[in-house]
């Protein structure tokens, strides 16, 4: 049997994969579904997957809805690697902020699975989840820096996600787990500030996917037809990050004389606004660990591998 490894980011606003795969972690169930672009059918469902983004929920394993978007991940990895109708063993990857990682074995044996049979894009794959690893999110994204940073002694990291800013001090390339503490700060707090800012000053309603393009594309200035819209995002969102800093630094973290480094698909938000020299008497020198959005996603993978190589030795 065929095994593949996997490492699954479980974000609350995007799925991230080890393949470079990065989706809208929600579906929308159908039952006649009009294409077979981004479709799962799974035990006699439809879901077009990407769409309609679920609710946050701090333990993830109360209902289907990761396993569902666990298996479009799946999907799109063996569609990549053209499989065909062979079983194959999924070696999974997955992680939990340390604030939640009380939750780890639970989460763990939401993914096993013995037998599952679905339908990815029109193509039936047949899988086999008996291996599922959990490692430390922000850290398992920090492993795949770690070279680069290997003389860096003390580090602030921050895993910048959809509801929560996670973060966690390095000391010598060894996380101090006392220090991890789990804030909400996250991207989703930010786009509600904006619409309500949006709301108060012009009436306009614009909508989260309007806000992210903005907030990610600052050139992008044509998205609006209302001049006045791209003034209050930026400054909401430099009012956020100020806002931010300040809380990070009533937790115990120094942030002058440390180096920052940002993972997780806010860390490009942050640094837009600490370029734009708003926040620089709050803050030292900081920088987005590479491919900062897929850096957990390829931890686990790299730390699945590792954990395999020790076992055989």
């Amino acid at each position: 049997m065929q095994k593949v490894i996997l490492g699954y980011d479980s974000g609350n606003g995007a799925i991230k994969t080890s393949n470079g795969d990065v989706f809208t972690a929600g579906f929308v169930a159908s039952d006649n579904p009009i294409s077979n672009k981004d479709l799962l059918e799974y035990q006699g469902k439809f879901y077009n997957i990407g769409m309609n983004r679920v609710k946050y929920k701090y333990d993830k394993t109360i209902d289907n809805d990761y396993f569902i978007l666990c298996l479009a991940a799946i999907g799109k990895k063996l569609e990549k690697m053209n499989i065909g109708n062979e079983k194959v063993e999924i070696v999974l990857g997955i992680g939990l902020p340390l604030s939640h990682f009380s939750l780890k074995e639970k989460f763990v044996e939401y993914f096993k699975r013995k037998d599952v049979s679905f339908v990815w894009c029109g193509k039936r794959y047949n899988v086999m989840i008996d291996t599922v690893m959990c490692f430390p999110q922000a850290i398992a994204g920090f492993m795949t820096g770690l070279k680069k940073y290997d003389n860096v002694p003390f580090i602030n990291l921050f895993d910048c996600g959809k509801v929560t800013l996670d973060c966690v001090k390095i000391s010598n390339n060894r996380p101090l787990l006392n220090t991890a503490i789990s804030l909400n700060y996250g991207v989703l707090m930010l786009i509600k500030r904006i619409q309500e800012n949006v709301r108060k000053e012009t009436g306009i309603e614009l909508e989260e996917e309007q806000i992210e393009i903005a907030l990610k594309d600052n050139s992008n200035s044509s998205l609006f037809f209302d001049n006045r819209l791209e003034k209050i995002i930026i400054d909401t969102r430099n009012d956020f990050v100020s806002e931010m800093l300040s809380e990070l630094r009533e937790n115990g973290y120094e942030l002058q004389s440390t180096v920052n480094l940002l993972i997780g698909g806010g860390s490009s938000i942050i640094l837009s606004s600490l370029n734009e020299d708003k926040c620089s008497n709050k803050i030292g020198y900081t920088e987005a660990i590479p491919d900062a959005q897929l850096a957990n996603a390829k931890g686990y993978e790299m730390l699945v591998k590792e954990t395999l190589l020790r076992s055989k030795q």
